[in-house]
C-alpha cells in the first residue's frame, strides 16, 4: 500500500471521529488546548502569529485569533490562492476580514487584508486529522503546509490535536515537513530538543 493510500484511509478514519465528538468534550479539549498555546513562551515573546481559522469541527482557533488581538500581536490568516497546494497568510484586524475562500473554509479577504512576506522567528498554528509522536501530521492531503514551510523554514510550527487522535508513527513521505511543538489537550510535545543517546 502507497503513502497516500494509507493517508487516505487515516484521514477516513479520523474524520469520523472528529465527527463524533460530543460538543461538551471538544468545548473542554479546545479549552485545554487554548491555554496551553498562550502558556508557550515563544507565543507569549512572538509579535506575529500564523494560524488557520478553524471549522466547527476542527480544533478550535478561533478564541485564540481573539486572545492575540487582546494582547497586541499581529494576526494573519491563510489564503489558497490556487488548487495545487499554495497558499498566502494575510493580516486580518477582526473576524469582518474573512470571507468563504476554497473548500467552504474562512479565509481573508485580500481587497481588505494585506499579504504577509515576512515570518521568521514567529509562530505558526497548523492544522491536522492526527499527529504522530514525531511531529509528523495527517492534514487534508493538498500539501498547503508543507509547500509554505518548505519556503519558510525558520517559522515556529505548532501543531495542534486532540490526544485521542494522536498516533505512534504516520506514513510520511520526503517532501512531509513535522511540527516543532504538538500540542494536545492533555500534552505538550517539544520535537525541538535532541534526544539523549539513552533516550528510547
Amino acid at each position: 500500500m502507497s503513502v497516500t493510500e494509507e493517508k487516505n484511509i487515516l484521514r477516513k478514519k479520523y474524520k469520523a471521529l472528529r465527527s463524533a465528538m460530543l460538543p461538551e468534550e471538544k468545548k473542554i479539549s479546545d479549552e485545554h488546548i487554548f491555554r496551553k498555546i498562550i502558556s508557550l513562551p515563544e507565543y507569549r515573546s512572538c509579535s506575529l502569529v500564523l494560524t488557520y481559522v478553524s471549522t466547527a469541527e476542527e480544533a478550535d482557533t478561533l478564541c485564540l485569533i481573539r486572545q492575540a488581538f487582546d494582547d497586541g500581536k499581529t494576526v494573519a490568516v491563510p489564503r489558497s490562492i490556487d488548487k495545487n497546494g499554495n497558499m498566502t497568510f494575510h493580516e486580518i484586524h477582526s473576524f469582518d476580514d474573512l470571507k468563504r475562500g476554497y473548500f467552504g473554509i474562512s479565509e481573508p479577504d485580500p481587497e481588505k487584508c494585506s499579504e504577509m512576506r515576512s515570518f521568521d522567528g514567529e509562530i505558526c498554528i497548523v492544522p491536522a486529522l492526527s499527529y504522530d509522536r514525531q511531529g509528523y501530521r495527517l492534514g487534508y492531503g493538498k500539501g498547503f503546509y508543507d509547500r509554505f514551510f518548505a519556503a519558510h523554514e525558520d517559522i515556529l510550527k505548532v501543531g495542534i490535536c486532540y490526544s485521542g487522535f494522536m498516533e505512534i508513527s504516520l506514513p510520511h513521505g520526503k517532501f512531509d515537513i513535522p511540527a516543532d511543538i504538538v500540542i494536545t489537550e492533555k500534552f505538550v510535545e517539544d520535537h525541538r530538543k535532541e534526544k539523549k543517546p539513552d533516550d528510547k
